[in-house]
């Protein structure tokens, strides 16, 4: 009997010795927030922030004092408009809390979701400030991170800047005021002409945008707001290069150049 006890004791102790190595190699599960994380990427360099960057309505929001000084610009904060201004160079970014709209220089934009307070910091939507600054922003679902990276190339700077001024509210507005629309969607826009001056630090741009201009309709249901025609115009406007190698809008929407090429009526118009 004292054998056979024996023989338990070292079944018993083989077996927790077995089980302890079995739980040391088994990795432990990973936490719903760090299976949750966003890694950010500037320039292929991982970012460490103190506050976590989150996802709200779609859009990856930073902490707005961290990212502005990784990117180079100098932050003031006006508490009581509860504004931050962003400065570098030629560029200005003006970013509130809780409002719809910002400032690039003189330019209105609108943003998918505004800037909050989060723990007592000041959160904002990385993809605006980014390609404002004059980025591009590459998502990898698989590891949720975020590339954001810098172009060198002019030409493809110079692309990025028309694109992002062409969504702004500014030109909205000055091609609602072209049109004489109530509204207008715009269907994309094709680069046809960059002329870099003698030192490649200015240019001159011309591109054509596709615009669908609505008008106030008035129907059995009272007023609407409908598609009535198709209008291609050709734009030329003035951008230039500053000391810290960014391109900017020198001519603001209202002051460009708008060339009627195509109008026809909307296809589905009443």
């Amino acid at each position: 009997m004292a054998y056979m006890r024996g023989i338990k004791k070292i079944r018993l102790a083989s077996f927790a010795l077995v089980l302890s190595m079995l739980i040391a190699i088994i990795p432990a599960p990973v936490s719903a927030q760090e299976s949750s994380k966003i890694h950010i990427y500037i320039q292929q360099e991982l970012q460490q922030w103190d506050q976590s960057p989150f996802i709200r309505e779609g859009s990856t929001m930073v902490p707005m004092r961290a990212l502005f000084e990784k990117l180079g610009f100098l932050v003031t904060w006006d508490a009581g408009k509860q504004t931050a201004t962003a400065i570098k160079g030629g560029l200005s970014i003006s970013l509130s809390i809780n409002r719809g709209t910002a400032m690039v220089n003189d330019t209105v934009y609108y943003l998918d979701v505004t800037p909050l307070l989060e723990n007592e910091s000041t959160f904002i939507p990385l993809r605006f400030v980014s390609e404002a600054a004059g980025a591009d922003l590459v998502w990898n679902e698989s590891d949720r991170s975020i590339q954001v990276q810098f172009e060198t190339d002019p030409q493809k700077r110079i692309h990025r800047l028309i694109d992002n001024v062409t969504h702004s509210g500014s030109f909205i507005q000055a091609a609602m005021s072209i049109t004489s629309g109530d509204g207008i969607k715009n269907n994309g826009i094709i680069i046809n002409e960059i002329t870099m001056n003698a030192s490649g630090a200015a240019a001159k741009v011309k591109f054509t945008a596709d615009i669908t201009v609505s008008k106030a309709v008035k129907n059995d249901r009272g007023i609407t707001i409908s598609p009535v025609e198709s209008v291609v115009y050709e734009i030329t406007c003035d951008v230039y290069k500053d000391a810290f190698d960014q391109w900017l809008l020198q001519t603001e929407p209202s002051k460009m150049t708008y060339t009627l090429k195509e109008k026809k009526p909307f296809m589905n118009a009443p």
